[in-house]
Order: C-alpha cells, then sequence, then structure tokens
C-alpha cells in the first residue's frame, strides 16, 4: 500500500509539493517550541535577576533612610580611590605613606629592615632600554618599580640565545621586545629590575605560584584571598579561595568570582598572618593588602597594595565588617599617632641595602620623602605591644 501511494504521489505533482510543505511545517513547528522553551528558561531567570536586584534595592532604600549609612568596605575603597589623586598635589604630602607605597624595591627594603623574606634582586636599570638579561639565571621575573597588576610584571624561562618564554602565557619574546613593551606600558614606571623566580613546593617550577592576599587593617586581618594564576596576567581563568585569619572558609558566596574551595592554605599560613599583621602596623595606612608568596623558601613578600582594583563585592554582611574594621583601623592608628608614633612608614632595626641603582634620589645625602624612618618594632609595630592596644598610661586593655 505504502508503494503504491508513493507512485500515486508522484504521478501527481501537487501532492508531493504538498507533503514537502507539510514536512518543512513540522520541521519549523518544532525549532519554534525550542525557541520558546529556550526563552522560557531566560524569562525564568530574568525574572529570578529582578527579584534579587529588587531584594538588593530595598536593603540599599533601608541603609538611605537610616540616620547613618552602615560601614561598607567597598564604599570606602572606592571613595579613597576617588580622592586618590588630589594628594600628589598637595604641598608637603610627599612623605605620606598613601604615595610612598606604590615603589616595589621601597617595599622590598621596608619589609627586610622588618625581617620579612623578600624576592632576591638579580639587576636593577634605570630605563627599560639599558636593560641587560645577560647573565641571569634561566628563569626569572622582570618588573617595573611601579606598575599595578600584572603590568610591568614578566615571568621569564630563556628558552634559546636572546629567547625568552612567558612563563604562565607561552608567548615568547627576545630582548629587544621586552623592553618595547616595558616602554609601551603606560603603567610601568622605571627603574625596572629582575628577581629571582619564586616556586611553590606543591606545585613545581613550570607553575607560577598561588597569590596569598591578606586585607589587612592596621595590624587585624579582614581575610584572605588564595588566587591561584592559571595564565599570566588572565583574571578570568583565575580562581579564588576566600578565608579567615585562621584558614576557615568564608564561603561559595562571599564574592561573584569563581571559588575553588579545593585551592591548598599555605603550609606557612600562620606565619604569613604574623608577617602581614607586622607589616600593616609599619605602614602608617588604616588598610593595606599585603600580598606574599608561600615558597620552597618560605613566605616570601610579594608587593604592598593601597586600593585594590576590581568591583571588590562582597557578601552584605562581609562587606560591613570590612567596614568596620576600617574605621577602627583608622581610629587606631590616630591614637598611636597621638602616643608618638612617627605618622610615616616605619622600617625596622635590620639595616638593608638600598636595591636603587646608583643616582637614584633615595641615594641623596638630602633624600627627602626617601628618607628611611625608623623605630622601635616593640613600640609600634609588634601587634601585641603597639600603643592602640593598650589603654591609657600603659595599662593593657
Amino acid at each position: 500500500m505504502g508503494e503504491l501511494r508513493r507512485r500515486l504521489v508522484a504521478a501527481i505533482p501537487p501532492l508531493a509539493w504538498r507533503d514537502e510543505l507539510l514536512a518543512g511545517r513540522e520541521q519549523q513547528v518544532r525549532e519554534l517550541r525550542r525557541r520558546v522553551a529556550d526563552r522560557d528558561r531566560q524569562i525564568e531567570t530574568h525574572r529570578e535577576e529582578i527579584a534579587r536586584h529588587r531584594a538588593e534595592l530595598a536593603t540599599y532604600r533601608g541603609d538611605l533612610r537610616s540616620d547613618l549609612l552602615p560601614p561598607s568596605f567597598r564604599r570606602t575603597l572606592m571613595a579613597t580611590r576617588r580622592t586618590a589623586p588630589a594628594i600628589w598635589g598637595m604641598h608637603g604630602a610627599a612623605q605620606h605613606p598613601f604615595i610612598q607605597v606604590p615603589y616595589k624595591l621601597r617595599n622590598y627594603r621596608l619589609a627586610a629592615s622588618h625581617g620579612v623574606p623578600v624576592p632576591s634582586v638579580l639587576g636593577v636599570w634605570k630605563r627599560a632600554g639599558t636593560i641587560d638579561l645577560d647573565g641571569l639565571p634561566e628563569r626569572f621575573v622582570l618588573k617595573s618599580d611601579r606598575g599595578a597588576g600584572s603590568h610591568g610584571v614578566l615571568p621569564l624561562q630563556r628558552i634559546g640565545p636572546d629567547r625568552y618564554r612567558l612563563v604562565g602565557d607561552g608567548r615568547e619574546l627576545e630582548t629587544g621586545g621586552i623592553r618595547a613593551h616595558l616602554d609601551s606600558t603606560p603603567t610601568a614606571r622605571g627603574p625596572y629590575f629582575a628577581e629571582e623566580m619564586l616556586e611553590q613546593p606543591d606545585l613545581g617550577p613550570d607553575l607560577l605560584p598561588d597569590d596569598v592576599k591578606v586585607y589587612a587593617f592596621y595590624g587585624r586581618v579582614g581575610h584572605v584571598l588564595l588566587r591561584r594564576p592559571t595564565e599570566h596576567g588572565n583574571l578570568a581563568t583565575m580562581a579564588y579561595r576566600f578565608v579567615d585569619d585562621r584558614g576557615a572558609d568564608l564561603g561559595d558566596d562571599i564574592t561573584a568570582q569563581r571559588i575553588d574551595p579545593g585551592i591548598p592554605l599555605p603550609a606557612n599560613f600562620a606565619r604569613i598572618i604574623e608577617l602581614a599583621e607586622h607589616l600593616s602596623r609599619a605602614v602608617a595606612l588604616p588598610f593595606i593588602r599585603v600580598d606574599l608568596y608561600d615558597t620552597t623558601a618560605g613566605p616570601v613578600l610579594g608587593e604592598l597594595t593601597r586600593t585594590p582594583g576590581g568591583p571588590q563585592l562582597y557578601r552584605a554582611d562581609h562587606d560591613r565588617w570590612l567596614g568596620e574594621l576600617w574605621n577602627e583601623a583608622r581610629l587606631r592608628l590616630d591614637v598611636d599617632i597621638q602616643a608618638g608614633r612617627p605618622p610615616f612608614t616605619l622600617h625596622g632595626s635590620l639595616d638593608v641595602p638600598n636595591p636603587y641603582p646608583a643616582g637614584h634620589a633615595s641615594w641623596k645625602p638630602d633624600a627627602g620623602h626617601w628618607t628611611v624612618h625608623q623605630a622601635p618594632c616593640e613600640r609600634w609595630c609588634d601587634t601585641s605591644t603597639s600603643g592602640a592596644d593598650r589603654a591609657p598610661g600603659g595599662d593593657e586593655m
């Protein structure tokens, strides 16, 4: 019967055309139904987002109706970012810690004076055009003294005569290309220096070590960001884990960033916290992020950061708590200054070499804002004995 029908359809062209049309219409109906299902799912997702945003808006409106906005880390950070440029033009502000923090080599000198390990500096050059990589180890990191994030930071491995591979990226560069890259990076400013490549014990030499970023509020830790880089400078591929000062997880809902609870705590976590608290006391700012690495040689300083980049969005309760820490730290710093703490970044008692090249302003007899201010750590930097943790008259609180 089926064969007979096919012959009749073939013999009558209008019937064949009708069947083809119906088959096409059925395909169109299936495709439209699929699209409708996709749209329904999208609508449901948008409804959930709208509900979430409405809840957030209600919270913000409630805050605005109150007599005083609650403390907020993000709001304080954003205000600091906005007002930061003004201090650069203020007369007499050159010695302010906010201006001094961005210099990596200055921070190395500061940390080393307090006994905090820093990377070994292998060479320093005034200008990018004078960088000479001959004689350096097979693996090293080239940095600019100033620069934010990964800008001006090149982890390199020699793969041939005047040929280098960017570790964690794979790009290959020659000395000329490296110089040109640094010269063309607006946020990278000299001097430029090469330092040892740090290695994390559980990762091996071919992977970049985890970033251990301690959010410190004049001696007290708000949280620690453990960041695992899989590709140099690519934030989209990085994984994150947030823990408190004892290493306890702060939850996978603390931020919108990609959380990986499998990133291990550093083996020397307690020591890292101790070093970060100490350095945050040495810097006369209520908030500083102390970036360290846990290496085969133990904890090593990476850098100090005044105003971390990115949106810095956290769960509302955590953002408020960090904001409270910032406010309290500002008051404790004020109390210490009133009690006699010099209002400068304070170097420790250890005499360490000046890492800057000859002719740099830090070598002048009158070094100006490059002057090193030393003070006893037991008075101001040790978190167990500093002035803000003692009651008036010297009695312990």
